[in-house]
């Protein structure tokens, strides 16, 4: 979509408020223009040889200052104006940009830092939310008749002062254009410090392990210098024109005296007249300066919409209305599938558009209650097929069949009821593990017990000073990789869905603990649970109904953990060097 048409419907979305910016704008510029006209009278009339201090001067004095005090009325009003457009039309901005990322497969929904993506969220809508608007249009009127009374008045002096105001604004604008190169160099380099810093502090402990910090620091100095840069070129540009344009009313007024004063005999200019034009130049200059800022924050608001869109990765709702009174965002109707009897996936296919690398043709088939494990070496696609699956990432080709129904949106369909999932790097986020486990949902104490029993992590628990309450900061820094593991395992069990997916769920824990977990799981929900399982490890392969051998991204061969050793001399390979690592002392 083209910058009128978002703005478009920004204008729409608020349209009372700005039809009312355009009523409340007609009156106080009509207000200027009465004001100005009063107050040539009123200087005319005092210049006179014998001025007459009669109710005619007494008008004129409280008809100034009720146009003044209207003026500041107007300006009470026109805040509120803004608060009632400014704040709601971020807020519908940000509001579509997140239900437009919790829509997109979770595997690619942020194209770009998470640092990034907040600079975004905070500076980008508001460049747009104090964009151009339509309050302009009004003020078009009372400057046209501003210029025909000083045109009437003396066309010689309008006509040079007007041109050489015109003429500064024009040189001034061009200098905005390398105000929105240097801006949007701003920008970029503000981003990028805000995802380091992001990045910095999720990875301070692989920063400390690798002895890092040294060089880490030096080059965050050298890109926070280069945003330096950035910056001090874009303020210096900017204020320097901010200066130039501030300041016309000053030259205009100072060209008005000195034209006047050559043009005072000739053209029998009054006091009054001169009064007249210093108060109308002003809000003719106040007017142009108003045109050349609506230009340059076009331009800005052009990169702003840019960069939205960007993080929307191609969304077109980014200005679609929305009630900003909901407490929450509905972007996802929760399906409620019939219980499964089978899982069918026939020829699914995904590429990465940047390697090409990926899987394809992929089929195979689950039933109800059974363990089916994904093996193959390092960049098999074995995750790549289970996010395909499961909707994280868009599958080019194929279907998935769930009990013969063909699912058309996997990313809405497999969740909860239907599907939980635990990836090979769960996420965990910066509070207490109860709520790292219920994730908002009501959850009663019971079941989280049992979740946590499950996997294996209720004598972790009761080992916390808080217990359930225990903070365990940032991406969970304070639990060991196996507590992460088990954590986000619990997370999935309180879903409490009909298939569970994990990806090398089991790889941090210690032999023990692992033999444990998967008793739980596999023995006490068998029958009743499905599993889709990526791992190496004989504790699942020994139990797994059917395993399939990726390579090169195909299902090469699929069958018990005996066929398949039988006749894959690549499964012997993987089993023998699996073996091996499990039977390394800790």
């Amino acid at each position: 979509m083209k910058t009128y048409q978002l703005l478009g419907g920004l204008i729409r979305y608020r349209l009372f408020y700005q039809l009312r910016s355009i009523a409340i704008g007609l009156i106080l510029d009509a207000a200027i223009l009465a004001s100005g006209l009063w107050m040539q009278d009123l200087f005319n009339t005092l210049s006179a040889r014998q001025p007459h201090f009669d109710g005619h001067l007494w008008w004129l004095l409280l008809l100034i200052i009720s146009a003044s005090l209207l003026q500041m009325g107007g300006q009470f009003i026109g805040f509120d104006n803004t608060l009632k457009t400014h704040y709601p039309v971020r807020g519908l901005m940000m509001r579509n940009v997140l239900a437009r990322l919790f829509q997109l497969p979770a595997a690619s929904a942020l194209a770009v830092s998470p640092g990034e993506a907040m600079n975004t969220l905070r500076d980008d809508t508001e460049v747009v939310a104090y964009g151009p608007g339509i309050g302009l249009l009004g003020q078009v009127v009372m400057v046209v008749i501003a210029v025909v009374i000083l045109i009437r008045l003396n066309a010689l002096l309008t006509l040079l002062v007007l041109a050489s105001l015109v003429l500064i604004v024009l040189i001034a604008q061009r200098w905005q254009k390398k105000i929105a190169t240097y801006r949007e160099a701003n920008r970029n380099a503000t981003g990028y410090v805000t995802g380091m810093i992001s990045e910095i502090l999720s990875a301070v402990q692989a920063i400390q392990v690798a002895q890092a910090e040294k060089t880490v620091m030096e080059h965050f100095r050298t890109i926070n210098a280069q945003r330096l840069h950035t910056q001090l070129r874009d303020r210096l540009l900017n204020d320097t024109v901010d200066a130039i344009l501030g300041n016309i009313a000053g030259l205009g007024t100072g060209l008005i005296l000195f034209l006047a004063a050559i043009f005072a005999y000739s053209n029998h200019l009054q006091v009054g007249d001169i009064t007249l034009f210093i108060a109308y130049i002003g809000f003719i200059t106040n007017f142009l300066l108003n045109i050349g800022g609506t230009l340059t924050n076009y331009t800005r608001t052009t990169i702003s919409f840019r960069r939205l869109l960007t993080l929307m990765q191609g969304g077109k709702t980014l200005v679609e209305p929305h009630s900003l009174s909901e407490k929450h965002l509905e972007v996802r109707q929760q399906v409620q599938a019939e219980p499964l009897q089978t899982l069918r996936v026939t020829n699914l296919t995904y590429r990465y558009p940047e390697s090409g690398r990926g899987i394809e043709g992929i089929s195979f088939q689950i039933q109800q209650g059974t363990v089916t494990a994904l093996v193959g070496r390092v960049g098999a696609g074995k995750t790549t097929l289970v996010r395909s699956l499961l909707g994280l990432l868009p599958h080019t080709e194929g279907e998935i069949y769930w009990n013969e129904t063909l699912i058309e949106q996997p990313d809405e369909f497999f969740v909860p009821p239907q599907a939980g999932y635990t990836p090979q790097v769960p996420h965990l986020f910066s509070s207490t593990l109860q709520e790292n486990l219920s994730v908002g949902r009501l959850t009663d104490e019971e079941l989280l017990q049992k979740a946590a029993y499950l996997a294996v992590f209720e004598k972790d628990v009761a080992g916390f000073p808080d217990g359930m309450q225990t903070e365990i900061g940032t991406n969970g820094m304070k639990l060991s990789g196996g507590q992460v593991q088990r954590t986000a395992a619990a997370r999935m069990l309180l879903g409490q869905a009909q298939v569970l997916v994990m990806d090398d769920l089991s790889s941090a824990l210690d032999g023990r603990t692992e033999q444990l977990l998967w008793e739980r799981l596999l023995h006490e929900q068998k029958g009743t649970q499905t599993y889709l399982v990526i791992s190496h490890r004989r504790a699942i392969l020994e139990q797994a109904d059917q395993i399939l051998l990726l390579e090169d991204g195909r299902i090469s061969d699929q069958g018990t953990l005996n066929d398949l050793l039988k006749r894959s001399a690549t499964m012997r390979s993987l089993f023998r060097q699996q073996s091996s690592e499990e039977t390394i002392p800790a």
